[in-house]
């Protein structure tokens, strides 16, 4: 095997790198999907479509899906926005729950969030408003609720799991 010098090799990672935004950006130029930006209004019409019994309004809404609660809270001023259902009190968390909590923030979680607030864990997606799209929040929805399901047993929000072992049991959590 042929090793390139540490020089080369950054040089090579500088060239890939300095090219990937030509192919992006050619790649964007043939789709025929126009992006359009969020806004608070657009964002309640996409749940209004996707979920029964949405209530609220002004960027604070809240909805069951699969007898789980999730709200979702928008800010335009800010550009934020976030979808999160609640899991469990705080204070019912274990030490091997925390742990594979956070195996599954870098594991199975995919863009979907263990997080604490307010005494509770709460399963969460965080993006920034103006350029969420449709697919961006159907994904979130299906991903939070998912994570918040799993919780205690496969704690991912689908069925990839990116990098941890197939087979891995949840007591095995805590070598990791």
């Amino acid at each position: 095997m042929t090793l390139l010098p540490r020089s080369a090799s950054f040089v090579t990672a500088g060239l890939i790198a300095a090219s990937v935004p030509f192919i992006t950006t050619a790649a964007c130029a043939q789709t025929s999907e126009r992006l359009e930006l969020m806004t608070l209004a657009r964002l309640e019409q996409i749940l209004q479509s996707e979920v029964d019994g949405v209530e609220g309004a002004d960027g604070q809404w809240q909805f069951r899906v699969s007898d789980r609660t999730v709200v979702v809270l928008a800010d335009a001023s800010n550009d934020r926005m976030r979808v999160f259902s609640p899991v469990i009190p705080t204070e019912e968390l274990t030490g091997p729950q925390v742990q594979a909590m956070l195996a599954a923030n870098f594991h199975t979680a995919l863009d979907a969030r263990y997080a604490v607030t307010d005494g509770a864990v709460v399963a969460v997606y965080v993006h920034p408003l103006s350029t969420l799209q449709g697919d961006n929040l159907r994904s979130a929805l299906r991903q939070v609720v998912s994570l918040a399901e799993t919780f205690g047993t496969s704690y991912s929000s689908n069925a990839l799991n990116f990098g941890l072992r197939q087979r891995q049991r949840p007591s095995d959590l805590d070598q990791i």
